[in-house]
């Protein structure tokens, strides 16, 4: 397995976990995103656990990388911090499983196990949660209209990435970017860079800014919050 935590603690917490089970064992370990895809090409790993907000604004092209470069080494994305942001286009994407942050040692450790055997996982309150949602009819959020790359923009833009650099990482010219932000605009009915950047923190598709620092304070003295 590999565990993907920009947090030391975090993933040390993991890695004792994982320690106590004869069934399985930690092979590499990451902090960003290119070192999960470096350790995924050179490890053996058949599990990635990965934090849902590993250092960057969407898992979601990360996700893709992972299946793509590497299928043998299925993602298990794992939430400490709060909110459940788009689970389902997280699956969607390629994610073999997901744990919400109410999760228990034990769902962790069935759901790694499921997952290795090539089974998806969810935890049972995530699963119940999702039902819920889709059964009422109407009530989805507008970001669920997005394309793929468009949700990609609008979680760079409200983590208060700057045109340029979302235009490097993503592959394309900046007058793109400013393409994808129009279409953002016009199906969320927005008007502002700043209405972008408060709708991604009111619907939790990044991590508040003043949420962040108390959860890093709190990962100090908790090395596996919900473990």
């Amino acid at each position: 397995m590999l565990v993907a935590d920009d947090r030391l603690v975090v993933r040390e917490g993991l890695k004792r976990l994982v320690a106590q089970c004869s069934d399985m064992r930690v092979v590499g370990e990451a902090a960003t995103r290119d070192e999960v895809l470096e350790q995924a090409r050179t490890t053996e790993a058949d599990v990635l656990l990965l934090d849902l907000f590993l250092g960057t604004p969407t898992i979601l092209g990360l996700i893709r990388d992972v299946n793509r470069r590497h299928p043998r080494c299925r993602v298990l994305v794992l939430n400490v911090q709060g909110q459940d942001p788009d689970a389902l286009r997280i699956l969607g994407t390629g994610a073999a499983g997901y744990l919400s942050k109410d999760h228990s040692r034990r769902q962790l450790l069935e759901a790694i196990r499921q997952i290795a055997r090539g089974a998806s996982y969810v935890s049972p309150s995530l699963a119940s949660s999702l039902i819920s949602n889709l059964s009422e009819r109407g009530k989805t959020p507008g970001h669920d209209a997005l394309s793929h790359r468009e949700y990609q923009v609008l979680c760079m833009f409200g983590s208060g990435i700057a045109f340029k650099q979302i235009a490097a990482e993503l592959g394309v010219s900046p007058k793109t970017v400013s393409t994808y932000r129009s279409r953002i605009l016009d199906k969320l009915k927005l008007r502002s860079n700043a209405a972008i950047i408060r709708y991604a923190i009111e619907h939790h598709l990044v991590p508040s800014p003043s949420a962040a620092p108390s959860q890093r304070r709190k990962s100090t003295t908790d090395p596996t919050p919900g473990l």
